[in-house]
């Protein structure tokens, strides 16, 4: 009898250990999630400046390691081209404005990065890119979140 019940202590108390490894497994695996959705959010709290600063540093970072086909003159004129979007779109009235301010700022895009030998947005830009320009298209009612409005005119 007391035999059993040694070793029924023991393999309760293997099976505790066991248990409570895997809780801290799924402790830890839980944490990390839980930290890339904090960091998800924080990237979703940040400013449309905050974002533009972002895009940025990514381009010049980028031409700190490689020699891109762009400047920090190019750079600077994407930078401008998305600050003039979204001052030009908080003041217009219609959707169809709102609409052309789209257009002719995708277009300046394109055609910036077409003299930079389309090497100035890559995806990781693009996506950030559009991201900014629907935000504030939503943000004045004249598309969903969901809606792409940039990939009608842009070649980037």
């Amino acid at each position: 009898m007391m035999k059993f019940g040694l070793i029924t202590f023991f393999t309760a108390i293997i099976l505790t250990t066991n248990s409570c490894e895997g809780q801290d497994k799924k402790t830890q695996s839980l944490q990390k999630q839980t930290e890339i959705m904090n960091e998800k959010n924080l990237y979703e709290k940040l400013s449309q400046k905050d974002k533009i600063a972002l895009l940025k540093k990514s381009m010049l970072d980028y031409m700190e390691v490689a020699s891109p086909s762009y400047t920090k003159t190019d750079v600077e004129e994407c930078l401008k081209i998305l600050e003039e979007y979204i001052s030009e779109l908080s003041i217009s009235t219609s959707k169809d404005a709102g609409m052309n301010t789209v257009k002719n700022s995708i277009e300046k895009l394109n055609r910036l990065n077409e003299k930079c030998n389309s090497g100035l947005i890559e995806t990781s830009e693009r996506e950030l890119i559009a991201e900014i320009m629907i935000f504030e298209s939503v943000k004045k009612g004249y598309s969903k979140p969901n809606e792409d409005i940039t990939e009608e005119w842009r070649e980037w």
